[in-house]
């Protein structure tokens, strides 16, 4: 009777000691099932690598937590100053300036210094990982190529498989290809769509790499102030101006709506023959509407149809290419496991499957067959030539006032260099130094 008693303690301290040994982590996502088929693809996604983790680390149990997309960054920064903790939580290159300052994430180099080399590599060879590291790893790639409609090329008498090289080029093919459909004096068909409203996309996607090209840049990390009413920032939005109104090829109305109306459904809607700023995230509604045919998801037969890209021809590292990175919040009370659990969700066969990733973030993940079709091979040198916003602790501030300056050179045509140097200035009152 004695002996099964001990037994029976033996087993019940045994059964104790495994439960505190086991750990809870949480990761924040922003996945909304209400939100329509996309979140509800990635939060399968997620939860079959929670599985998966789960069943290969049986002492470690992942929980979700839903953070809206746009709050993710201010939220780990707030909960940061009030002591309140998180786990793996997703993560916006654009507020690492804010969040190096803040130190509410991680510092995940001791982690990284122990990867293999080739792991690294396969990590390092686009800017996403540079705008992404210390703080946190891509789960893919977001870049913009310029899309274009083949058959209206041929209908002007333009070769498809030869596109814009060069900024002049860009002009006159997009001259070529404004059209009035049926003779009303209206045009009904624009040669380059471009977005100017009031959104980040506009700094991004628009403003920035006109910007670079002409070798100029927004903010200067050494002064921590705004730059962008140099000279080039000039040439750039004369070019953006000239578009619009001399040149006659983007419509006014690009000044207004969401950078989803004037960009992805202007194109699909063939209210516009190119579209600049066409996001990777969006080659799935080509397939959709039978303008490219095996390349969503990709595979090796895959070809465009009707619908193709190219990069933009700007100059080399003149294009915005960003991505979501998992983060571990500083406060975690598990950063060991968290890190496990992000080491397990970044496998290659895993991130493959990632419908949210947009392009491969691991080099090794082209040289799949389906990834060497032309069509991928532009994205894949978009995805190369790109580059990060400054890493200012106001970007959002930044990116807003740009986009009201723009709003006010566009819609009022206000002088381009006196705009452009008031709301530097203002800019610059506020922030300058930080």
């Amino acid at each position: 009777m004695r002996k099964s008693l001990l037994v029976g303690l033996f087993l019940l301290c045994l059964v104790a000691s495994v439960a505190s040994a086991q750990v809870t982590i949480r990761v924040a996502h922003f996945y909304d099932p209400a939100a329509g088929p996309a979140h509800q693809m990635n939060l399968r996604w997620l939860e079959k690598v929670k599985e998966g983790f789960e069943a290969a680390n049986p002492n470690i149990k992942v929980e979700f937590e839903w953070i809206k997309w746009d709050e993710l960054d201010l939220k780990s920064l707030r909960d940061f100053r009030a002591g309140i903790s998180h786990d793996v939580i997703y993560s916006s290159p654009q507020y690492y300036g804010l969040h190096s300052v803040a130190k509410d994430l991680l510092d995940l180099s001791p982690y990284i210094e122990k990867w293999p080399k080739e792991v690294l590599e396969d990590f390092t060879w686009s800017a996403v990982w540079s705008s992404a590291f210390p703080w946190g790893i891509p789960l893919g790639i977001h870049t913009r190529t310029i899309v274009y409609r083949r058959d209206l090329y041929e209908k002007v008498g333009l070769n498809p498989d030869k596109t814009p090289e060069n900024l002049e080029e860009l002009v006159e093919y997009s001259k070529k290809l404004t059209q009035d459909t049926d003779g009303d004096g209206k045009t009904d068909i624009y040669g380059l769509g471009m977005y100017f409203g009031p959104s980040r996309a506009t700094i991004e996607l628009y403003f920035a790499p006109y910007l670079w090209h002409f070798d100029g840049e927004l903010w200067d990390k050494e002064t921590k102030k705004a730059t962008f009413a140099s000279e080039a920032g000039i040439k750039a939005a004369q070019f953006l101006f000239d578009l619009i109104y001399t040149h006659k090829v983007t419509p006014e109305w690009s000044m207004s709506g969401t950078y989803d109306d004037v960009i992805l459904l202007s194109f699909l809607g063939e209210k516009i023959a190119q579209a600049e700023g066409y996001g990777s995230y969006w080659i799935g509604p080509l397939e959709e509407k039978g303008w490219i045919k095996g390349l969503f998801p990709p595979t090796p037969e895959g070809q465009a149809i009707i619908a193709d890209v190219y990069p933009t021809p700007t100059k080399y590292r003149a294009q915005f290419t960003n991505a979501w990175n998992i983060s571990i919040h500083a406060l975690s009370k598990h950063p060991d496991e968290s890190f496990k659990f992000i080491e397990y969700m970044i496998q290659p066969d895993l991130l493959y499957e990632y419908p949210d990733a947009g392009l491969p973030v691991r080099l090794s993940l082209w040289e799949r067959p389906e990834f060497k079709t032309p069509f991928y091979q532009k994205w894949q040198i978009a995805a190369r030539n790109g580059r990060p916003m400054p890493p200012t602790a106001h970007y959002g501030d930044l990116a807003d006032t740009v986009a009201a300056c723009l709003q006010e050179i566009f819609a009022a045509k206000a002088p381009i260099p006196e705009t452009l140097k008031k709301f530097e200035d203002e800019y610059n009152s506020k922030f300058a130094g930080e």
